[in-house]
C-alpha cells in the first residue's frame, strides 16, 4: 500500500480547508506544492475530487521524479530523510484539511505480546489508549484481543482499534515496525478466563501473529447473539 493511502485511510477532506491551506484548483483537481528544506526538491501533492490522495517528490536539479524515498526502508540517509520530510508534509495536510470518516467493518482480531519484550499492565496504567505494530488489515472500530505468550499463555485484554495504518518506524533487537495502529483498553480479563487450553477448544491452537476471532471463540467471548 502506497504511503498516501496508508496516511488518509478513513479519513475525508474538506476541501474549503485545503484551498485555505494553499491547494490550487487544476483541471478536475487540488493540487499544493512546496519545497522540503535544505534541498532542491519540491513535492507536489493532488486531491482529487473523489478524496483520493497522490503525491510525487520532484529532483529539481534533474527536472525528474525521485522515487528512492518509497522504499518501506529505505536505503541510505538521504532517501531516509526525504522520506520523512514528505511523511510531514502529508501529516500536516491530514491534519487541517481532513476529517476522520472511520468505516467499522466490525471484525474481531487476536494479535500475541510477548511479555519479556513489553510491559502492556505497566502501559495500561498509565494510558487508556497505545500504539500498538500493524501489519495486517485491522480497521477503525474492530475490537482486538491481545494474547500475551508464555508464561501467561491467555488472552489478558480487549481493545477497540481507534486509528489505523499509522506510519511509525522503530526498529530495536526484538522489534521491527514501519505502521502502528493506536488501541483503547475496554476490558481486562483475568489469566485463567481464556487461556491456551480454553483457545485450542474453540479452534485456536497457537497465535503466532494477528489472527481473526473463529465463530466459536467469538461465542465464547460472549461477543455474538445466539
Amino acid at each position: 500500500m502506497e504511503i498516501e493511502q496508508q496516511l488518509f485511510k478513513n479519513l475525508k477532506p474538506n476541501f474549503t480547508k485545503l484551498r485555505n491551506f494553499g491547494f490550487k484548483s487544476v483541471n478536475d483537481h487540488l493540487e499544493y506544492t512546496t519545497i522540503i528544506p535544505q534541498t532542491n526538491f519540491s513535492v507536489s501533492i493532488t486531491v482529487d475530487r473523489n478524496g483520493q490522495v497522490a503525491g510525487k517528490v520532484m529532483d529539481n536539479d534533474y527536472h525528474a521524479e525521485y522515487t528512492n524515498f518509497r522504499a518501506v526502508d529505505p536505503q541510505g540517509g538521504f532517501a531516509t530523510n526525504i522520506k520523512k520530510a514528505y511523511v510531514a508534509i502529508l501529516k500536516n495536510i491530514a491534519t487541517h484539511c481532513f476529517n476522520y470518516d472511520p468505516v467499522t467493518t466490525g471484525q474481531e482480531w487476536i494479535v500475541p505480546a510477548n511479555p519479556k519484550f513489553f510491559d502492556l499492565e505497566r502501559d495500561f496504567a498509565k494510558h487508556a489508549t497505545i500504539i500498538w505494530k500493524q501489519t495486517t488489515h485491522i480497521h477503525v472500530g474492530d475490537t482486538v484481543y491481545i494474547y500475551v505468550t508464555s508464561p501467561v499463555s491467555a488472552i489478558k485484554y480487549k481493545c477497540v482499534a481507534v486509528a489505523v495504518n499509522l506510519p511509525h518506524y522503530y526498529h530495536d533487537q526484538n522489534i521491527t515496525m514501519h505502521y502502528v495502529m493506536r488501541l483503547h483498553l475496554l476490558k481486562r480479563y483475568k489469566p485463567t478466563e481464556f487461556n491456551l487450553e480454553q483457545l485450542k477448544r474453540a479452534g485456536v491452537r497457537a497465535v503466532r501473529g494477528p489472527r481473526h476471532v473463529p465463530k466459536p471463540l467469538s461465542k465464547m467471548l460472549n461477543l455474538e447473539k445466539e
